[in-house]
C-alpha cells in the first residue's frame, strides 16, 4: 500500500467509526497523525477525537470527499509532504504550532524515560490514587504478588509457576483501561519483569493493511516499537470482526506468534467491550492459550464521575460548592453517559463545556473579571442532550 493510501485508509476508518458522510480536513490530519506517530507528537490524538465527536453522525455506506480533501490526499507523495500538510492543518483547525520530532531524538528521549527508575510502591501509589476501580485495584495487586512470589522462587533456585504477563482489558471506552495498563507497565518494570516501562498504543488500523502480506509487516513493526515493555491494542476485538473476509487473522496469526517468540520480552495487554473480547479471544486458539489474566473495568457511577470532576477541578483551581456537586449528580444520572464518548471522556467534555457556559456568563456585562472564572455555577451546567436512535451494531455493555 502506498504512503497516500494508508493515510487515505486511516482518515476513512475514522470517519466510519464515527458514522461521518464526509472525510474532511480533520479526517486527514488525524490520518496523518497515526501514520506518523510520536514524530508529530505535538498534535493530541484526545484533542482530535474529541473534535471528531462534535461532527454530526450521519451514517452511510459511501464517505462523500471534497475537491479539497482530494487535493491534500493528491499532494501526500512523501513523509515530508504528509509533514507540512499536518502543519498546515493543525495550525488551521486546531490553532497549533507543530514541532517535528526527528526519530533519531524522539528514540533517545524516549529511552531515557523509560529506563528511568521507579518503585513499585510508587506506581501501586499512582494506581490506587484513581478514582473507582476498586476491583480493578484488587486484581492488579493480585497479578503483581503472584509475579513478586514466582520471582521468589526463583532466586531460590525453585521453578516459577507459569503466570503470563498478558492481560485482557474489558470494559466501555473511558474506564481507565490505557491509563491502568500504563501503570501495569511500569509495575512490571518495577519488578523486573519487563526491560523498560514503554507502553506502545495502537489499534487496527495500525495493524492492519489492505493488501497481502502487508499486515504481517505492520504487526512487527508495532511488536519492534513495544519490545521491551506492553504494547496495547485498543479495540481488539475489531480484529476478528472480518474473519474469513479480510486481514484480521493476519494480524492475529502475526501477534499469536510474536507473543511467543517475545515471552520474556514483551506484554500485550488488549483491550474492548467485554462480549466482543470474548469473541475474539475464542476466535484463535493461540490467543486462548496465551491470555491467562482478564480483568473487567465497571462503568462509573455517578457519584465517581463527579469525583473525578472535582479532580480536574482541583488541576485547573476551579471550585464548585455542595448544590453544584448535585447539581451534576443529578445531570449525569439523567445523562447516562456511555459509548465512545461515555464514562471520564464524559466527564472532561463536561468540564470544557461548563468552563465555556461560565465565560460567556461572566462576558454578558461586556467585562470578566477574575472572581466570575473560578467557581462554577449550577447556570454553567449544560441540558442533556436527547439521545436519538441509532441503526448499527452497538457492542453489548457489560
Amino acid at each position: 500500500m502506498s504512503f497516500n493510501s494508508e493515510i487515505r485508509e486511516l482518515a476513512a476508518s475514522v470517519a466510519k467509526r464515527f458514522d461521518h458522510g464526509e472525510i474532511t480536513k480533520l479526517h486527514v490530519l488525524y490520518g496523518i497523525r497515526r501514520k506518523l506517530g510520536d514524530s508529530l507528537g505535538d498534535i493530541d490524538l484526545d484533542l482530535l477525537e474529541k473534535k471528531l465527536a462534535e461532527i454530526p453522525r450521519l451514517a452511510t455506506n459511501q464517505l462523500a470527499v471534497s475537491e479539497e480533501v482530494e487535493s491534500l490526499f493528491s499532494g501526500i507523495l512523501l513523509l515530508e509532504d504528509a509533514t507540512n500538510i499536518a502543519i498546515n492543518l493543525s495550525r488551521e483547525l486546531l490553532g497549533q504550532e507543530v514541532k517535528v520530532r526527528s526519530p533519531e531524538s524522539e528514540a533517545a528521549q524516549v529511552t531515557e524515560a523509560e529506563s528511568s527508575p521507579v518503585t513499585l510502591e510508587e506506581a501501586l501509589a499512582r494506581l490506587n490514587s484513581l478514582t473507582g476501580l476498586n476491583e480493578v485495584k484488587s486484581q492488579v495487586s493480585k497479578l503483581i504478588n503472584v509475579h513478586q512470589a514466582n520471582n521468589l522462587r526463583i532466586k531460590e533456585g525453585l521453578p516459577k509457576v507459569p503466570v503470563g504477563l498478558h492481560c485482557v482489558f474489558t470494559g466501555s471506552p473511558g474506564t481507565g483501561k490505557t491509563t491502568v495498563a500504563r501503570y501495569l507497565a511500569e509495575m512490571y518494570f518495577a519488578i523486573g519483569l519487563l526491560p523498560s516501562r514503554r507502553v506502545h498504543e495502537v489499534d487496527r488500523s495500525a495493524l492492519v493493511a489492505g493488501y497481502v502480506g502487508q499486515t504481517a509487516l505492520k504487526v512487527q513493526d508495532a511488536v519492534d516499537r513495544a519490545k521491551g515493555g506492553v504494547l496495547f491494542v485498543d479495540e481488539a476485538y475489531s480484529l476478528s470482526a472480518d474473519s474469513g473476509a479480510g486481514f484480521g487473522d493476519e494480524a492475529i496469526s502475526t501477534l499469536v506468534k510474536a507473543m511467543e517468540d517475545n515471552r520474556e520480552n514483551l506484554a500485550v495487554i488488549v483491550a474492548g467491550y467485554k462480549d466482543p473480547m470474548k469473541q475474539f479471544i475464542e476466535s484463535n486458539q493461540g490467543l486462548k492459550s496465551r491470555f491467562q489474566n482478564y480483568i473487567h473495568f465497571s462503568d462509573y457511577t455517578a457519584n465517581e464521575l463527579v469525583q473525578i470532576f472535582e479532580e480536574l477541578c482541583r488541576s485547573h483551581k476551579m471550585e464548585m460548592d455542595g448544590t453544584v456537586r448535585n447539581d451534576l449528580i443529578t445531570h449525569i444520572e439523567e445523562a447516562k453517559p456511555q459509548g465512545e464518548l461515555g464514562n471520564a471522556r464524559y466527564v472532561r467534555n463536561l468540564f470544557e463545556k461548563m468552563y465555556l457556559n461560565m465565560s460567556h456568563r461572566a462576558a454578558e456585562d461586556g467585562n470578566i473579571d477574575l472572581h466570575e472564572v473560578v467557581k462554577f455555577d449550577s447556570a454553567d451546567i449544560p441540558k442533556v442532550e436527547s439521545k436519538k436512535q441509532r441503526i448499527g451494531f452497538t457492542p453489548n455493555q457489560e
